[in-house]
């Protein structure tokens, strides 16, 4: 039997809610072209097909709806002008695109549950109301939606869509008469099973394991789930496997959202049958040397590896891992043989014709010819051009309700904004504490999870296919009044896209701490986390070195103008008392426990929902009061409607809010922060305060040591817990607080003869605290 050729074009992560979906007539045409090349081509997708956004938001107008029947009509071949009942919907132009290049299968990723499950049940089940075609509301996804380890029996919107049961491709696909004969097939499996040139191939599902804490999936369980652990996966899988092989099904995909890369290489080494793995929810960008001389998308970083990855599984057996970043911008082909015993041949592999395709005019011209070809009547890139295109037109009206200005490229990419501090970061986190202030000018802190920023706001221009990408501010747009550097409601939209509601809580000082090493606790070369955290009012050092839990080395709460309001942490210990409370602002998704965060109900004193809390509609309505793009809109008119916002994007090694210390020197502190602390135990036997160690470090420049000692031994606490003491009982104290025993003649003579020459007892305070014996007590 001779070996079987399979063409296998993925994606994942199209998460089209932004101006991404603008890349995907050119990704479709570049699949139109490309699954004409050979006999058995599937397409999957590995997740994450919708994001919430203006471009799903849009989907739902009434102005789109001609459009969106034009679509229905020619991609599943009725009759023109047939479905005039057909009904636009959030989330139905990508199920369109799916089913437009006849998708095998597309993954659960987490973002198909960021508006509930009522939202991916309207995109994938069908809706009819009557007998005839122009009853029909929807015909649902002619594509099954899979994953094997989430359970959707307990929810009520999918629960009748899913099956647990193994079908071929055609039994989740629906023709317009069958539909209205009363047909109602399953929308949600496990897995399935393609047929190609006559061989079966089984493609699985699996789905993120912390989907619970990073959207919101209802009543949907997910099995072994809660944290991330590979070995409880490969435990769940490796059944379906089996159950495919036992069929009969002897070439596997699994088509996998794990939100990290790294997972999916781990689990390759524990299964034994699978023979490729689509990485998705990392976009871990994939690509060869003869990739890379292609083209890539403007704007891409550095591969994370090349296309493929060839590892091997639990049975030593050949598999192969792929991926690409998401956003429409990449069609990735593998080219790929198969044995007689179902077994890849890892060298029939030509890295000269498997790889990735950005979507780009140039690529698509390259292929077709032209790109007129590529886009003529009937291609399914017109098709795609022409629904998407309907949707641009509507959103480019947000793009002309301008907020405020900008004379830098804000970055906002999923690789920075969940591993390090952005402009883009800062300025949103700003946003919501200056916000908050409007109600509270208690609010000291702004927290949120990177993962919540879904793009950048700016320009990326490449002069030439060689050139290096040049990252700018908004580009004008003269024909919507679009000036240069304008941020405008789209952006807004597209970068803050889930429009989280914003909640001011008061949390124990402990709690803080805790939240800041939650944010820290995943980073790791490589590893995009979505807790990662953007933040206001704070800095921070941490050491990834040190085990999660333990990486906050020293961290300081500012005041607008930048000085210390409190020092928290010092030396990786909380200073000052742990339950005292402060007031914060974070997304109420966070305040909620979402993204794993150590909050929730009981773990704060008190909490105002600013929707609820906010009455004053200020100078924007598009948003509603008390969510993060109003916070963002109102805080560019306040701040920026003339002067423009310029502080550029730094390097990790040069970021003062969130100090990396595997790249950059501890700067918390501008000097030595321990001796300020001795000071506190030296005068009152006891740790400092948070909010006094910041007031005494702002002036520690000007006062110096001996300065600040004499502040202290000034005090009015000083005063009232000794009263007036003479030289003798001074140097007395300074020896019982300080070193924990009485003065010794020897040493007890020394300082009070350096009082009788004119020393003052701010100069013995700190002899005393800095000498050996009281640094070796602290050692």
């Amino acid at each position: 039997m001779s070996n079987f050729q399979l063409q296998l074009l993925h994606a994942a992560d199209m998460e089209g809610g932004g101006g991404d979906l603008l890349n995907a007539p050119r990704f479709i045409s570049l699949v139109d072209y490309l699954e004409d090349q050979y006999a058995n081509t599937l397409f999957i997708s590995s997740g994450d097909l919708i994001l919430p956004g203006p471009y799903l938001s849009a989907a739902a107008e009434s102005s789109l709806q001609a459009a969106f029947q034009a679509a229905v009509e020619k991609i599943y071949g009725l009759e023109a002008g047939s479905m005039s009942g057909i009904m636009a919907a959030s989330g139905r132009i990508e199920t369109l695109l799916m089913d437009l290049i006849d998708a095998a299968a597309v993954t659960l990723g987490n973002h198909e549950f960021d508006l509930g499950t009522a939202l991916l049940a309207g995109m994938i089940s069908a809706d009819v109301n009557g007998g005839t075609a122009a009853d029909v509301a929807w015909l649902g996804a002619q594509f099954p939606y899979i994953s094997a380890n989430l359970d959707f029996s307990g929810d009520s919107a999918l629960s009748g869509l899913a099956t647990s049961e193994i079908f071929t491709q055609d039994a989740f696909q629906s023709t317009l008469e069958e539909l209205l004969a009363g047909a109602n097939t399953p929308k949600l499996a496990p897995a399935v099973i393609a047929e190609r040139g006559g061989e079966q191939i089984g493609i699985i599902g699996l789905t993120t394991q912390i989907l619970e804490s990073i959207s919101s999936p209802g009543g949907v369980e997910v099995l072994g789930g809660g944290s991330n652990d590979m070995q409880a996966l490969a435990a769940i899988i490796q059944p379906v496997i089996d159950d495919l092989e036992s069929r009969g099904v002897n070439k596997i995909i699994l088509s996998s959202h794990l939100q990290q890369i790294q997972f999916e290489e781990e689990l390759a080494t524990l299964l034994n049958g699978v023979d490729i793995i689509i990485a998705g929810g990392s976009n871990a960008l994939l690509a060869d040397q003869e990739d890379q001389e292609r083209g890539l998308f403007p704007g891409a970083g550095e591969p994370y590896d090349t296309y493929p990855i060839l590892t091997q599984d639990a049975g030593g057996n050949d598999v192969v891992i792929v991926n690409t970043d998401g956003g429409w911008r990449y069609v990735a082909q593998l080219v790929i043989e198969f044995d007689a015993e179902g077994r890849i041949i890892a060298d029939s592999i030509d890295d000269m014709i498997s790889g990735i395709f950005a979507s780009t005019d140039e690529q698509v011209a390259a292929l077709w010819g032209d790109l007129e070809s590529a886009f003529a009547e009937g291609t399914k890139g017109q098709i795609a051009n022409d629904l998407v295109g309907a949707v641009a037109e509507f959103v480019a009206e947000q793009d002309g309700n301008i907020l405020g200005l900008t004379d830098v490229y804000l970055v906002g990419e999923r690789e920075a904004v969940r591993t390090e501090e952005t402009n883009l970061g800062n300025l949103t986190a700003d946003a919501n504490l200056w916000y908050a202030r409007q109600l509270d000018q208690e609010v000291l802190v702004s927290f949120k999870n990177g993962g919540g920023i879904r793009e950048p706001i700016g320009d990326v221009v490449v002069q030439g296919g060689d050139s290096a990408p040049s990252f700018q501010a908004p580009g004008a747009n003269p024909a919507i009044g679009k000036p240069e550097g304008a941020i405008s409601q789209l952006d807004a939209a597209s970068s803050l896209r889930f429009n989280n509601d914003l909640t001011i809580i008061s949390v124990t000082r402990s709690t803080l701490l805790d939240i800041l090493e939650h944010a820290v606790a995943a980073a790791a070369p490589g590893v995009t986390s979505g807790q990662f955290a953007q933040v206001g009012g704070i800095q921070y050092s941490f050491d990834w070195n040190q085990p999660a839990g333990a990486r906050i080395q020293n961290a300081v709460i500012l005041n607008e103008d930048g000085t210390v309001n409190d020092v928290l942490v010092a030396n990786g210990r909380l200073v000052g008392s742990a339950e005292e409370t402060l007031k914060v602002v974070t997304l109420g998704f966070l305040a909620d426990g979402g993204d794993g965060y150590p909050l929730g109900e009981g773990c704060y004193t008190s909490r105002v929902d600013l929707m609820d809390a906010f009455t004053d509609d200020g100078v924007f309505t598009f948003a509603a009061n008390g969510t993060e793009q109003d916070a963002f809109a109102e805080y560019m008119a306040a701040m920026f409607s003339e002067t423009p916002f310029s502080q550029a994007e730094t390097p990790a090694s040069e970021d003062l809010r969130i100090q990396n210390l595997s790249v950059r020197q501890d700067a918390v502190f501008n000097e030595p922060v321990e001796p300020l602390l001795r000071l506190y135990d030296a005068a009152f036997k006891r740790d400092a305060d948070g909010a006094g160690a910041g007031y005494w470090l702002n002036l520690s420049e000007q006062l110096g040591a001996v300065g600040i000692a004499n502040n202290l031994i000034g005090s009015q606490e000083f005063v009232e817990q000794y009263g007036e003491l003479d030289q003798s009982t001074f140097v007395d104290l300074m020896y019982s607080n300080v070193l924990d025993r009485a003065a010794d003649a020897a040493g007890k003579a020394y300082w009070l003869s350096q009082l009788e020459e004119g020393a003052d007892q701010g100069m013995i305070m700190v002899g005393i605290a800095e000498s050996q014996e009281s640094l070796a007590l602290i050692d």
